[in-house]
């Protein structure tokens, strides 16, 4: 059985999308998976035990030429099964016209339902489950059965092997030091940036976190601000915050991490031993959890945003804090504005809130 998943667009998303890959290998250990994402996951992918190989589908080439190149590799690798969860539809036609026999996946927009033959209608906006669990039960036209208590035996993995980790570490060590910051060994990175349509926590919020962690715990914490050029502007926000008045007791401790420059595999390396993470429902929250970082992680309360269905795979409350603004949310799909009872709803989240999720992760680790 040759298996090729399409999911072509986040970090996250694809990240979710491992649970379901793993849950083939189990149900047909022989089974070759491929995976097509877009240029900035393969990092993920990278020495990844549970996909055998990968696709890149870049949006900078034309229609045309993704058209043909994945039509040619669906026919030259005989591929007898494809499963579109997410991004583009342009391998959902390749697969057609190659005559891949087998075409599921989640039936959604209107083209699915023309180039899909058994593909799964879900009503992913009534948050049921976990988005890892929508797509595990994708498999099931093809007889494989999915029940909730399976959920840690199918979770997603990224290897990083140790001298990864360990030239990442002394490299970047080298840079912190290079910008006049004092390196140490724990670190917490504060990731305030996403992209999407996502509620966020405030730049200001960030910065105040950091600023509360250094006075209650001096001197002890290297704070990694980390960003890529998409979210950079998060970043510029808690920077501006940091040069006001008060804040001055930060100088020299907080480093601004580009994970664009050294590539995503550089930046996982590094993140791998920090002590904490503090961020907002995005890609790079995952990527913590996954790696084993104790996260403390803010998450908006609409519907299809919340953290039942968006948030961490791993939910072990010595390792994990969600926080969620203390409202009741009627919206489904966006925020309401000005016209709701509890607009500007992430506001309401106080900074002795998260600080104080943070001690209690802290408090679980020997230092």
């Amino acid at each position: 059985m040759k298996v090729v998943i399409n999911r072509s667009d986040a970090i996250g998303d694809t990240l979710l999308t491992l649970p379901m890959a793993k849950k083939l290998k189990k149900s047909f250990p022989n089974c070759h998976i491929t995976f097509i994402i877009s240029p900035k996951t393969v990092p993920i992918l990278e020495a990844n035990p549970i996909v055998d190989n990968y696709w890149v589908y870049d949006k900078s080439i034309s229609p045309l030429k993704n058209f043909i190149s994945l039509k040619d590799k669906f026919i030259k690798e005989n591929i007898d099964t494809y499963l579109h969860v997410g991004g583009s539809h342009i391998p959902s036609l390749s697969a057609l016209i190659a005559g891949i026999k087998y075409r599921g996946g989640l039936l959604n927009k209107w083209q699915t339902f023309f180039l899909l033959n058994n593909g799964v209608r879900q009503r992913r906006s009534l948050v049921e489950m976990h988005e890892s669990e929508y797509n595990i039960n994708l498999l099931h036209p093809l007889g494989i059965n999915y029940h909730h208590s399976e959920k840690e035996s199918c979770a997603p993995e990224i290897l990083i092997r140790e001298e990864e980790k360990e030239k990442a570490i002394k490299d970047f060590k080298e840079e912190v030091e290079k910008e006049k910051v004092s390196f140490k060994n724990e670190m917490i990175f504060i990731h305030p940036g996403m992209t999407g349509h996502t509620l966020n926590w405030s730049s200001k919020n960030y910065a105040r976190i950091i600023l509360k962690l250094e006075n209650s715990f001096p001197d002890r914490f290297l704070f990694v601000l980390s960003f890529t050029q998409s979210d950079k502007d998060y970043v510029d926000g808690v920077s501006e915050q940091l040069g006001q008045k008060g804040f001055s007791g930060l100088k020299n401790k907080v480093y601004y991490f580009n994970g664009g420059i050294k590539g995503l595999r550089n930046y996982m390396a590094v993140l791998s031993r920090a002590v904490l993470f503090v961020g907002p429902s995005t890609g790079t929250t995952h990527l913590a959890n996954i790696l084993g970082v104790k996260i403390a992680t803010i998450y908006s309360p609409i519907k299809v945003q919340t953290s039942l269905r968006w948030g961490p795979f791993f939910r072990d409350s010595k390792k994990v804090r969600v926080v969620v603004p203390d409202v009741v949310c009627g919206e489904k799909f966006q925020c309401a504005g000005s016209s709701c009872l509890y607009y500007e709803c992430m506001g309401k989240i106080e900074v002795d809130e998260v600080f104080e999720s943070i001690q209690e992760l802290l408090n679980n680790k020997k230092f």
